[in-house]
Formats: C-alpha cells, structure tokens, sequence
C-alpha cells in the first residue's frame, strides 16, 4: 500500500518525474496492478460521465488529465529504450485491457451524443469549437453509426493490429540484438574514422574478443557501407540488415500480412474502399492517386540525374558491375579523389555537446527559447534533463536520449509524455541512437546533426504552441505537415551560417574552414537524384500494400516488394531483399499510408526556407515570428492547408524543391 501511494504521488507531481523510481525493479514488479487499479478507476470515471445530464453537459465535461494514459505512456517509453523481457511483459499483457477500455470510450453512443449537444447548446469559444468538431468527426468516422455487430469487429481489429504491431517491433529488435560482425583485418576498414573503429574494438573486449566488432546499429551499417573495402562484408551487411526478421521465430511476414488484412478489413467496415483512403482522411493529402502521380512525377525528373551520379561513379572508377553495396562506399570515395572532400574531416568538427549547445543557441535567435540543463537522475546515465523557458516562462521539460543501447528501439523519434493541463508541466522526449564515443568524446556525422536538429524541430513545434488545450498543440497536427518543422529546422546546421556557431574542431576549436565550406555546399545535390528514388520507393511501397491487391502468401508479398524496388532503383537488388519486415515506421508506428510524408513534407518545407534564404538573414526576426506566429504558435488551430497559406500567401507549389534538389 505504500508503495502504491508513493507510485501516485511520484505521478501525481507536476514538475520532472522521478523516472530512476518509477522505472526501478520494485516499481516494475508492482507496475501491472497499478495500471489495473488506475483502469477500474478510470472505468468507473466513465460511467459516471455518461449519466451527466444534458443540462450539466460543458466543454469542461470533456476535458481532464488521465493519470493511467500518463502511466502507461511513460512505460511504453521505457520499453521503447530499453526492451527488456520484465516492461516487454508488463506491456503486452496490461495492452489489450487498455485497448478494450479506449474501444468502450470509441463506440460510446452516449458520449458521442454529449459532444453534439455540447456543440449545438452550449457556448464554446474558436478553438473548443474546433475541438469538439474533431471529436465528432472522429467518432463518426470511426463507425459510431454501424451495428454493434460491425463495432464489436472493428474493437476486435483494433485489439488484433495492437497485439500485431507489437510482435512485429520485438521480432525486428529481436534479431537485430542477435546480429555481430568480427572483422579481424583492419586493413579492410582503414579508411574509416578513427573514433568509429574504436568504438568497434571496445565493443569487441566486452566479448572479451580481439579485433573489431559491428553490430545492428545504424551507426555500425553506415561506417561498413562507407568505409569498409571489403565488398563481401559490404554486401553481407547489407543483405542482413534487408532481411532482418525474416525466418524462423523471427518471420514478420505472416505478422504482415495479417496486419494488411485487418486493416483492408478495418477500413471497408468503415465504408472506405482500402486503408490507405482511411489514412488519408485525416491528411493534407486528398487521395493516393494523388500521392501516386505526385511521386511518379517527382521521380521522372530525378531518374536522370540518378543515372547521372551512377555513371559519374561507374566512369571515375571504371567499373562495371556496380552494386547497390557498392554505392554508399563509392560515393564517399569520389567526394574525397574527385571533389577533395573527406567526410571523416568534417566529422572532427562536430563534437555532441558542441552541436547540442549550437542547436540550442539556433533555436533561441529564431524563437527565444532558452534551454538550461537541469541536475535530475532519470533512468541512464545518457538521458538527460532539460528546462525550455519563453521570456522568462517556463515552457517544458525536454528529456533526451541520443546514444545506441542494444534494447533500444533503433532509429530516432520526438515524443510527448506529459501534456500541460491542472497545473501539470509538459514533458517531450528527443531518442535517437547516435554512436557513442569510447574515450568520453563523442563525434557526429553530418546525417547524426541532421537527425538531432530535425527531433528538436518536433518537439519545439509542441513547445511553442499556444492553445491552452493539448488537442490542438503540434503534435496532433495532420500527419504530412507535423514534419514541416522537423525537417526545416534541418537546413540551419546545413548552411555555413548556421554550422559556425556549432561546428568546432575537436582538437583545434576552430569552425569549418571556408574552402570546406564551399565544396559542401557544391555538394549539397550530390546523390539527392538517388535519395529521391530511394525514398520514392519506400513510399509506394507503403501506398501501394494499403491501396493495393493485398498480397494473400508470403511469397507473393516478396513479389510485389521486389517489382515495386526495381520498378524504383536503377540498380540490381538481390533476391534476398526484405526490407518490409523491418519497416516499423508502417508496421508498428504511425505512417501507415503516410511513409510519403517525409517528401511531402520536405516540399513544403523548401517553401518555406526558400523565404528565410530570399530574406537575405537565414536567423531574419520578421521571417522567424511570422513562422512562429502562423504555424508554429498554432499547433492545429486550423486545417494544414491553412497554416501554410497563412504563412506563404498561397497554395504549395513544387518548384523550390526541384531547385534545391538540383533538378531543375
């Protein structure tokens, strides 16, 4: 009992959670049967709420702080980070009590009765108005209006997807973590930067094994792709992270398809033709038809200068058999031979805590935000706590936890696991899975910068909104437009103006020297006509699974993943090619029939810093407050359409990002 009590009174608190208690073992072992008695509660909260009378029913009826989402959330969280077997069970088995509870709450005829009265008869200001809408629209779209047979169906789909989605995630991280690589030649990884070979060798004593030992990590795949010379290990890593969770216990593919089947399923029952018109309900986007031509176009005029960047390598180094292994090596080699530029120089200039630092000072010349490092333990000694403040107000606790774990989650990613509401502070998290160094100093690539500004760019789009109400802050905004910020905030630790109040050298302290400066920007295009490709591929893929033939065997869901490759890429892929059974962005994340987001995304955003850059001051105080005034500050006040129009004075236009990707 008093534990319980100090459980409620830890997550009761509004400032920084005690995250070392509530993650500790004692805690961990009575976790369950905390969110059990938190959902009886929350249960019994509900019913009494659907017998409020007509007359007594206010906007605030609808309003309030849910302790067990709060709960729940900061554990999924800690699974996330670190995915063992104690928070892996407590997760899958309290899950789908959880779910039933949010099915009960979905198909509730009464409480969707008590929103339309809200709106018809009672006063609500704009942004309650808005609110309300949504609520409404939600219900109605998720099937209030259906028989009790299709909802009980549809609350049995949504069960199936979570329990689904969650055996796809362990499969993938799963055989990840049983994945190494010995090298024992090191003059097979000569050329690669020194802190990334250390890392290796100390990886390899913890084995108590000599030589150099690569893992899953993206950082590992990256180093081999770029710099190993051995084109055997090159391929055998890259067909092993393009099959992971593809055979035996591991095999994600029956999992695939049966996610494809009842989400097809989901979306009929609800009167849609496929899943991916479901999806695309609550989009910028109007159809898949339209994200198909978009990308087709998009695609057609970057295939040339893909081709081109084939031929540059293929003639430079006179070879004739070039692989898709064999591109990330080459590339990196005709930068340094024909251009003079050595990425593992550039990487001396990013120190972490210098780049964090510089992040941080770029945010506060464009919006004001001060950043301070608070003295709080939470649950590694890698997650660190910040406080975000606005004019001497505070705005947040910012937790980050940037460095690779084996049972973390790979990638990186933005989160909110506290909202602002009865006096309890927000609280947004920044992950990423950057290689730590092995001597206390930690050097970044220039795609690990980008990966950290574009996570801040997510949570500072939370921060900075202003509705006093969660539902409308940033991160509840359309899907292909929450990347908006994300991927802008990328071009300030891009351009020279931006990298010199960050980019120090490691041992020197000097910033990047000018002649560096200008062959980066040369190129800045540089392998952008096979990006677009690569990320074009992926994006049909996704669209083409959900508004598609559902492939019914696994063999023809390899098929289809194959055509759709070669279909997309202009080199060769192996038979082996799996990529869809680790893809947990579709298969256990929220892009769905929105994996094309990311270039959606980024052709608004060139808009957008197309009008920083023409302003002449990439940090210009007029352009930086009327992005924060008319779209960060307003979260989703209004439809994405709108925001942008706002902001632009007119619809989107694609011309800016043909520019800036060298395609025109």
């Amino acid at each position: 009992m008093q534990l319980k009590q100090q459980i409620l009174s830890v997550l009761r608190k509004p400032d920084f959670p005690d995250l070392e208690f509530l993650y500790s073992p004692e805690v961990l072992n009575v976790a369950e049967d905390i969110l059990m008695e938190l959902l009886e509660e929350e249960k019994k909260d509900f019913q009494k709420k659907l017998k409020t009378l007509d007359t007594e029913i206010t906007f605030d009826t609808f309003e309030e702080f849910s302790l067990l989402d709060y709960f729940f959330g900061l554990l999924e969280h800690y699974q996330w980070v670190n995915n063992d077997e104690t928070i892996r069970e407590i997760i899958e088995s309290f899950e789908p009590k959880y779910i039933d509870f949010g099915n009960e709450i979905a198909y509730s005829k009464r409480y969707y009765e008590m929103l339309i009265y809200c709106l018809e008869k009672t006063f609500l200001d704009y942004e309650q108005k808005r609110i309300i809408k949504k609520s409404i629209e939600a219900y109605e779209v998720r099937g209030i209006a259906l028989s009790k047979e299709k909802q009980d169906t549809l609350k049995k789909l949504n069960k199936e997807l979570s329990e689904l989605s969650q055996r796809f995630s362990n499969n993938v991280l799963d055989d990840q973590k049983s994945f190494s690589y010995l090298i024992e030649d090191e003059g097979a990884i000569s050329d690669m930067p020194e802190d990334d070979k250390k890392v290796a060798q100390k990886r390899a004593e913890k084995k108590t094994e000599q030589w150099f030992l690569f893992d899953a990590s993206g950082a590992s795949y990256m180093s081999i792709m770029k710099y190993c010379r051995d084109r055997g290990v090159r391929q055998h890593f890259y067909e092993s992270r393009n099959s992971f969770a593809t055979k035996w216990k591991y095999n994600n593919k029956p999992i695939i398809l049966q996610i494809l089947c009842a989400r097809n399923s989901k979306a009929q029952l609800l009167g849609f033709k496929n899943y991916a018109e479901l999806s695309l309900h609550f989009k910028m986007a109007d159809t898949s038809e339209q994200i198909i031509e978009l990308f087709a176009d998009i695609s057609q005029k970057a295939r040339p200068k893909a081709q081109a960047e084939l031929s540059e390598i293929q003639d430079y180094f006179n070879i004739t058999d070039l692989q898709v292994w064999d591109l990330g090596y080459y590339a990196n080699k005709l930068r340094q031979e024909k251009y003079d530029f050595d990425e593992k120089k550039l990487k001396k200039y990013f120190e972490f805590e210098s780049v964090l630092a510089g992040m941080f000072t770029i945010i506060d010349k464009l919006y004001g935000l001060k950043v301070k490092k608070l003295d709080i333990k939470s649950y590694h000694e890698d997650a660190q706590v910040y406080e975000v403040s606005k004019n001497g107000k505070f705005l947040s606790y910012f937790l980050t936890d940037y460095f690779h774990r084996p049972l973390k989650r790979q990638g990186a990613w933005a989160n909110i696991l506290r909202e602002d509401f009865e006096g309890k502070k927000k609280f947004v998290v920044n992950v990423a899975n950057f290689q730590k160094g092995s001597d206390g100093i930690t050097l970044l690539t220039l795609s690990d910068v980008e990966t950290m500004f574009h996570e801040f760019g997510h949570v500072t789009h939370e921060m900075l909104s202003t509705s006093k109400y969660s539902e409308l802050s940033g991160f509840h905004v359309e899907w292909d437009f929450v990347e908006l910020p994300s991927q802008l905030l990328e071009n300030w630790c891009r351009d020279r103006a931006g990298m010199k109040l960050f980019a120090k050298h490691i041992d020197s302290g000097r910033g990047v020297p000018e002649e560096m400066l200008e062959k980066l920007e040369k190129l800045d295009t540089f392998g952008s006509g096979q990006m677009i490709l690569t990320q074009n591929t992926y994006a049909m893929m996704d669209m083409g699974l959900h508004s598609q033939h559902i492939p019914e065997t696994e063999k023809e869901l390899d098929a289809y993943v194959l055509e759709n490759h070669k279909a997309n890429t202009l080199l060769p892929i192996p038979q082996i090619y799996s990529p869809h059974t680790s893809f947990t962005h579709i298969f256990d994340g929220g892009y769905a029939s929105g994996y094309y987001s990311y270039m959606w995304a980024e052709i608004i955003e060139k808009e957008v810093w197309k009008v920083f850059k023409d302003s002449g001051d990439i940090f210009s105080p007029e352009i930086s407050r009327k992005f924060h005034d008319t779209i960060l500050s307003q979260g989703t006040t209004k439809k994405a359409s709108e925001l942008f129009r706002d902001f632009m004075g007119r619809g989107v236009e694609i011309d800016a990002f043909l520019s800036e990707k060298g395609l025109i």
